[in-house]
């Protein structure tokens, strides 16, 4: 693109040149806006951005060094030197996005701008491939939605462009009308109105005008897609309102296929069928969405269906390794685009510093063009300047420029080549507990497989979590529940026996509303791993009043002995806080009884420093139909006390109640009120098999190890401690497997459970020890030293259901879960 000269710049930006804004450089063609000084190319405009962390101000000599033009600054901004060629306007942000604006108007034909509170990269990637079946089109590059992002989207779009397709997301009240004036748009798509920073926004009414302004100036002959929502419903649009499912296109099926869905979606005249790899009904949702867009701008059934025809919904990110010696492993060898791997870098080096070494593995990027080696030099300099301690580089081109460019950073700092093949050794020999590894590369040169071998050979026991499967069952019970019920995502016994810190800010992430621990130490964890949702301490004594306040937890009162405790250790604190009460309607454990009930409301309300924010009980038997009746006498006796306790209360109080866990969320529709409560599910895993044949989730969790030893054993020869197992065949392959009891392994799966060698069941035989256990592989006779033995859950295409396994060892999938040894058996994330 090409900018303004200077002067007319200026007017456009209502700014004032300074400096030597008139030398042989500033006169010359402005090219294009920049906001990194590290990538600033001639004839780029520098916008001197101020973020939470760094100050554009202080690369502005950088940014002129490199060949820019000009630089926006803040107006009064003085350089330390030499009067060096600037605008000066009031706000560079503005003037970034005033500029946008600009291009807006004049290179882009139609813009198609997407909000909402969740699912809008999905929508804007899928109908960006269709459209591109018959325009021009431009779209925002990853999820550049925000202040910065949205018209750094719009300037990257080329000049000519039909169709422009942006994501704007806003956190706050006020922020969408800058969007709405960058964007201008002539059509628009609301995919939804959630709980996503309801904190800012206060209620979702509020959210949805704020939302809806992006659309306030679409022409009369415009259109804009908005959800079958009361809240939006009631707001006004200046064009045509259009549902999903209302006229043609219309889903008329959904077949579940392997790895995914067969979808057939009805046109008007026709009907096409096509497979998608999800089985995610609110991915399939947000893809109609899409498809009803494409159609109404012309693109064709067939277009559709050979467009989406096994379309999948974007790659997994980082995975991050634990060995057992304390050696941490980040794994994100899928992308090798600069920006991902600067911001994998920004990552950890921003994450907080230990004594060990922090090594950065780096394989290269490919398919950069004239932009190669300058890239891979940024590369080079921001992993020394993020902190880096040791270079480890593998065969690529350009590998001699990232090389030269760490060491103009630090020059006394190790930079070691090595190939793929050495790089387990060379990473095992360098590597100390405390270290940090940053894996990254393209996926096709075998890094994955390298990084994969590498933590292979330093822990065999690995719990897996799936983050992805998790945000998966998360949007099927967003789907059961409807947009209007907020989900708790309960993360007691910390986070299941998986990571309490990692799993909350993944959550967070994934659009949960509230997050539930046990103690008040879990919450401070779950503050200190930086988020920010509400936080509900199920289970807190009076001694902890200082942790409420200082990690701003929302206690569960539980007694009314609690609740005089909580108040006067408020007022000798001087502070306040919200709490949720909980009744106690035939649980028989924690919570007021139903006649106490209305009196605990009435002390937590005058107390002056408790404001009541929620109601809540637990149902002692949701999971189990023969005991539909109790569970019905619950809700009701629940019921009978939130109205008692609404009645006395002001009409404007804003009650969340909630009763729902897992079981009564999937079987017990009224009972979902305001707010769900998600523990076991969100790992994929059903309270009963009632759950199970309600909702489908998938498996979030596996239990692995390998085999250490395969052999040949004979007649009579015994297995194990006690000798329990004696071998009957003539022979008999045995393996051992390298965790046991002490890993977690239940010592009653002795002789009664089974595992998964190569995607066969085989049998435990004999007593399992404390290190290891065996197992009968005349089922696999091809099983070697090394094959990974699936204990529980799903890896790498196996499925053994911890529901299954618990049921062999006499226990609850609960228990099997968070006795999964913390110290050997290392905790391995994928898919966030």
């Amino acid at each position: 693109m090409a900018l303004p000269d200077p002067p007319a710049l200026a007017t456009l930006l209502e700014g004032d040149l300074r400096g030597a804004w008139d030398t042989d450089q500033a006169r010359g063609r402005l090219r294009a806006a920049a906001i990194d000084s590290r990538r600033v190319r001639p004839g780029d405009v520098f916008f001197a951005l101020t973020g939470l962390q760094n100050d554009g101000h202080a690369f502005v000599e950088a940014a002129l060094a490199a060949g820019a033009g000009l630089a926006v600054v803040r107006r009064g901004w003085r350089p330390a030197s030499c009067p060096l060629p600037r605008l000066e306007v009031d706000s560079p942000l503005a003037a970034l996005q005033a500029l946008a604006a600009w291009h807006r108007r004049r290179a882009l034909g139609r813009v198609v701008a997407i909000t909402g509170s969740n699912g809008k990269t999905v929508v804007k990637e899928a109908l960006t491939a269709l459209l591109a079946t018959r325009y021009s089109v431009a779209a925002s590059p990853g999820s550049w939605n925000s202040q910065v992002g949205v018209p750094l989207a719009v300037l990257n779009a080329p000049m000519g462009t039909e169709i422009g397709v942006f994501e704007a997301g806003v956190s706050a009240p006020g922020e969408m009308a800058a969007l709405a004036t960058i964007l201008q748009p002539d059509l628009g798509v609301l995919v939804n109105v959630g709980l996503a920073h309801i904190a800012a926004f206060g209620t979702r009414a509020t959210t949805a005008r704020e939302k809806l302004r992006l659309f306030a100036s679409v022409p009369a002959q415009g259109w804009v897609i908005t959800p079958d929502d009361p809240l939006v419903e009631a707001q006004p649009l200046p064009c045509e309102r259009l549902r999903v499912g209302d006229q043609a296109p219309r889903l008329v099926e959904q077949r579940p296929i392997p790895n995914g869905t067969l979808l057939t979606v009805a046109f008007e005249a026709s009907s096409v069928s096509f497979p998608v790899l999800t089985r995610s009904a609110p991915l399939i949702a947000d893809l109609m969405i899409a498809i009803t867009a494409a159609v109404r701008l012309g693109v064709t059934p067939e277009a559709v269906a050979a467009t989406l025809h096994d379309y999948s919904f974007g790659p997994t990110r980082m995975e991050t390794w634990r060995t057992p010696d304390g050696v941490t492993i980040i794994n994100d060898a899928a992308s090798s685009d600069p920006l991902s791997v600067q911001a994998a870098l920004d990552t950890v080096g921003s994450s907080p510093g230990g004594p060990g070494k922090r090594i950065f593995v780096f394989g290269g990027m490919g398919e950069l063009g004239e932009l190669d080696l300058r890239e891979h030099r940024i590369i080079g300099r921001v992993a020394a300047e993020r902190g880096f301690t040791h270079l480890v580089l593998l065969p690529h081109p350009s590998q001699a420029h990232t090389a030269a460019a760490w060491r103009e950073v630090k020059p006394e700092a190790p930079v070691l080549e090595v190939n793929l093949s050495d790089l387990r050794d060379t990473v095992r020999q360098l590597a100390e507990p405390g270290d940090t590894l940053l894996v990254k590369g393209p996926r096709n040169e075998g890094l994955a497989a390298a990084a994969r071998a590498l933590w292979e050979s330093m822990a065999p026991r690995r719990f897996l979590v799936d983050l992805g499967a998790i945000a998966e069952n998360i949007a099927r019970f967003r789907s059961l529940c409807g947009p209007r019920v907020a989900i708790l995502a309960v993360l007691k016994a910390w986070a299941y026996g998986t990571e309490l810190a990692r799993v909350a800010v993944t959550l967070q992430e994934s659009g949960v509303d509230w997050i539930g621990v046990s103690a008040a130490d879990e919450g401070a964890v779950v503050r200190r791993a930086g988020v920010q949702l509400p936080v509900l301490v199920m289970l807190m004594n009076g001694e902890e009043v200082d942790k409420v306040v200082r990690y701003r937890l929302t206690p569960v009162v539980y007694s009314l002995a609690f609740a005089r405790t909580l108040i006067e250790g408020l007022r000798a604190l001087g502070a306040s806080c919200d709490v949720h009460l909980e009744i106690d309607t035939g649980m028989g454990r924690l919570g007021v009884p139903p006649a106490e009930a209305l009196a605990a409301a009435r002390l937590l309300r005058g107390s002056g420093v408790t404001r009541l924010g929620g109601l809540m009980t637990h149902f002692s038997c949701a999971d189990d139909p023969a005991e539909d009746g109790h569970s019905q006498a619950q809700l009701e006796r629940f019921e009978q006390a939130v109205a008692a306790i609404r009645y006395e209360g002001d009409p404007t109080e804003p009650l969340i109640v909630h009763a729902a866990a897992t079981a009564a969320a999937v079987r017990f529709p009224a009972a979902r009120f305001d707010m769900v409560r998600l523990g076991l599910g969100l790992f994929g895993i059903h309270p009963s098999a009632a759950v199970a044949a309600a909702l489908d989730l998938q498996l979030a969790v596996a239990f692995v190890s390998r085999l250490a030893q395969v052999s040949l054993w004979t007649r009579g020869q015994r297995v194990g401690y006690g000798g329990t197992y004696v071998v009957e065949a003539e022979e008999l392959r045995v393996g051992i497997v390298e965790a046991g009891y002490n890993d977690g392994v239940p010592w009653r799966l002795a002789g009664a459970g089974v595992v998964m060698v190569q995607g066969h069941r085989v049998r435990i035989i004999g007593r399992i020890s404390m290190d290891s256990m065996a197992v009968d592989l005349s089922a696999v006779p091809e099983a070697a030293v090394g094959d990974e033995v699936l204990i529980f859950g799903a890896s790498e295409g196996q499925e053994l259901r911890p529901e299954e396994v618990a049921q062999s060892a006499g226990t609850i999938p609960y228990e099997l879960l968070v006795n999964v040894d913390s110290r050997r058996v290392q905790r391995v994330f994928r898919g966030d």
